[in-house]
């Protein structure tokens, strides 16, 4: 896992720095350099995201169009809960486990903030060149890159606070499937339609997979975002 992470740091690297060539080599490429196609554009995306739960997502987008029709993309974002049923369930099970050998009241929720950071690509019509109507224009995009996921646990034991590294006091000891800062390759992908020429809407729907401990997260995402086209 750690030397999948550093080849695809590396890729990423290489995307970052690849923008400003390809920006450049692009022009070559338009039918009528005299009037070229917006290259770049950058977003702000929000929206709602489903695991087991429902949440709210944010981010950022940019884009640099390399040939008609293809653009390098780069997305970061946070997704506020990537808490899976089963990570609920295990919870659960040490609730009632201190309950039923300590006979005293408890009870337990866990959360799981995320953060994202991927590149890939994006599928999408040049649309119209600048000044002209843009209209209404379908894309695909795919991504891959790393998620970042804070589980942060709490319990309530005989009417006490007590944070998940505290139970140990009561025999419990929980795992990094629940507990702490974990860094996983993801991947992403999904359609949407952009609406508008220089400034666009954005509206999709997208699927997030991250490769979390013990076993993987499924993010059920709806974009929505606008941006500007330069």
């Amino acid at each position: 896992m750690v030397t999948r992470l550093v080849r695809l740091g590396v890729t990423l690297v290489a995307l970052l720095w690849a923008l400003p060539v390809a920006a450049q080599t692009t022009q070559a490429n338009d039918d009528e350099p005299g009037r070229p196609y917006s290259r770049w554009s950058l977003g702000l995306l929000s929206g709602a995201h489903e695991v087991e739960r429902k949440g709210y997502a944010a981010g950022m987008e940019l884009s640099v169009r390399i040939r008609k029709g293809l653009h390098i993309v780069v997305e970061g974002g946070t997704l506020s809960d990537v808490v899976t049923g089963r990570r609920i369930d295990e919870v659960q099970t040490f609730v009632r486990y201190v309950e039923n050998a300590y006979e005293v009241p408890a009870s337990g929720e866990i959360d799981g903030p995320a953060w994202f950071a991927m590149g890939g690509f994006k599928l999408i019509p040049d649309g119209a060149r600048p000044g002209e109507s843009a209209g209404v224009r379908p894309y695909a995009i795919l991504t891959a890159g790393i998620a970042r996921v804070e589980y942060k646990p709490e319990f309530i034991v005989d009417g006490t606070s007590v944070s998940g590294a505290g139970l140990f006091q009561y025999g419990v000891s929980l795992g990094r499937d629940l507990l702490g800062t974990t860094n996983r390759f993801a991947y992403s992908g999904g359609v949407g339609v952009i609406f508008g020429d220089r400034w666009y809407l954005d509206l999709g729907a997208r699927v997030t997979r991250i490769h979390s401990t013990d076993h993987p997260t499924t993010v059920k995402r709806l974009v929505i975002g606008m941006g500007r086209r330069f």
